[in-house]
């Protein structure tokens, strides 16, 4: 469908609408046998050009007036006898510049399904050969895992482009999945290995066009789930997307690629949006072969036996809209069972490590912080910055300020050149009434004024925050100008918030009152 890019279709046994779903953009007329899909899948509202309640193999008896880019017949000539289909075949090509035909190849039988007679196999054991023997040689021809897909028509197929597919885990996100099917309509493959739902997402993933396989990974770890998703996108693909069922693809994220990837490109670089104000670059965007998944949690895509060439785009192609109720309950185990595997991985420590804060699980934490700071691989400063911040508010949570003040000054020592660590100390010497200090940190954080573009970056220092501290630590110091100054900025970066504003108006009136 993408190589021919139709602009009307023909699709013969619409069924649930699959593929008018798959391809919104086509104008498509609908033909249909069982007269209740007409009104459970609402087939009328997906098939602009009209849809008709009728048998297809009577199409060849009637005088049909117009003609389209592309006919379809998706599962459907193995409902039919070899001579109907044959015959249903020859209508199809006078009716259209292509047909598409997908059959299931080798034995398939099936009966009626929830009382619909039409999907019985008629004829059940369809081979290639077969195929190819009773409608011709087609112009392209291929059987993956049981389906055979074949293209007919009377001129070549337009040039091959890249074929992109794009992979997902899955488990119980029924509503997600609609939104995620629905943005990448433009890739080739879209592909979901559900494990273990027990909600909708099987049956809503597959009515929107993905191919939704059921996998069981056991015991369960990420990197074997999404190597095995991976492994489900047919060989032939030329570029592979690694999504999560709360992630969407961005309009005109193909046409990026496509500009980008060229015949050496093994790996892309994108703007990703995490959410919350968190925009880095992600590169989930790879070559169909030579990557594979590694650690049992926060897996990275590694690379295998090839010589990795990447490009980089600064569009945003991927945004993530983050479940608060997912679970993370998995976490710290398989960030254990990380870090034994591979106890040299300093990432790996590091999650590890923060995992352990986020249980509140205070001594194990430092321990493990601390020992990750010790690595000799643990060289990345945003990083190292970040740890000593977590090991500065886990001490100053545990009431240990001198502790606390050590390590926030050891944060800034490691990477004062990012706003995060100038933020914490500010906000530690906010508590502590240490108004010079306060003073001191929010000015030099204010005084940075580029991200560093990773996951690290934390909205509040970019927001009205540290103006406040700012002002506020001015304001005891008696720089009433000063105060009057940071506040203004912080009503500016939040003007609906009204202690600020309550603020402001109280700087003013001190800045204008008789010395």
């Amino acid at each position: 469908m993408k190589r021919i890019n139709p602009e009307t279709a023909l699709d013969i046994g619409a069924g649930s609408g699959t593929y008018a779903r798959m391809f919104p953009d086509v104008v498509w007329s609908g033909i249909e046998i069982w007269e209740p899909y007409l009104h459970q899948y609402n087939l009328a509202a997906l098939y602009s050009g009209g849809i008709r309640l009728a048998d297809a193999r009577d199409l060849g008896r009637e005088e049909i007036s117009g003609r389209w880019d592309v006919a379809v017949a998706g599962d459907v000539l193995e409902h039919m006898t070899v001579d109907e289909a044959r015959a249903l075949m020859a209508t199809l090509r006078r009716l259209a510049d292509y047909v598409i035909i997908s059959i299931p190849i080798g034995y398939y039988p099936q009966d009626e399904y929830e009382g619909n007679p039409y999907e019985v196999h008629v004829k059940d054991d369809w081979s290639d050969a077969e195929v190819r023997a009773v409608f011709g040689e087609p112009l392209y021809g291929n059987v993956d895992k049981e389906i055979g897909v074949y293209v007919y028509g009377d001129k070549p197929l337009p040039e091959s482009r890249l074929t992109i597919g794009v992979y997902a885990i899955s488990k119980n996100e029924a509503h997600f999945v609609e939104r995620f099917c629905r943005s990448p309509a433009d890739a080739d493959h879209i592909v979901i290995a559900d494990t273990g739902s027990t909600d909708d997402t099987v049956a809503i993933g597959s009515r929107c066009g993905a191919v939704v396989y059921n996998i069981g990974i056991s015991p369960w770890r990420f990197d074997r789930a999404r190597n095995a998703a991976l492994a489900l996108i047919p060989a032939d693909v030329d570029i592979c997307i690694a999504l999560d069922l709360d992630e969407v693809m961005v309009p005109g994220w193909r046409t990026e690629v496509e500009r980008l990837w060229q015949d050496d490109t093994t790996r892309m670089h994108y703007r990703f949006d995490w959410g919350h104000g968190v925009v880095y670059h992600g590169n989930k965007i790879h070559s169909r072969h030579g990557y594979y998944w590694r650690h049992p949690v926060h897996e990275v895509l590694e690379v295998d036996r090839i010589t990795e060439k990447s490009v980089w785009s600064d569009a945003l192609l991927i945004k993530h809209f983050p479940d608060p109720n997912k679970s993370r309950s998995q976490y710290l185990d398989l960030l254990a069972l990380a870090v034994k595997e591979d106890p040299t991985c300093p990432r790996n420590a590091f999650y590890h490590a923060r995992e352990l804060s986020y249980y509140q699980k205070w001594d194990e934490s430092v321990d493990a912080l601390v020992a990750y700071l010790a690595m000799p691989q643990a060289t990345w400063q945003p990083e190292r910055c970040y740890a000593m911040r977590i090991l500065g508010d886990i001490h100053h949570r545990t009431g240990r300020p001198d502790e606390a003040r050590q390590w926030y000054w050891r944060a800034i020592a490691e990477a004062g050149w990012t706003r995060e660590p100038w933020l914490d100390l500010a906000s530690f010497a906010y508590e502590k009434q240490d108004w010079e200090t306060c003073h001191f940190a929010a000015s030099n954080g204010l005084r940075i004024q580029n991200r560093t573009g990773t996951y690290l970056d934390r909205p509040q220092a970019w927001g009205p925050q540290l103006y406040d501290l700012c002002a506020i630590a001015a304001h005891r110091l008696g720089l009433h100008d000063v105060a009057v100054e940071m506040g203004k900025k912080a009503c500016e970066l939040e003007p609906s918030d009204e202690r600020l504003a309550q603020n402001l108006s109280f700087y003013v009136e001190a800045c204008e009152a008789p010395a």
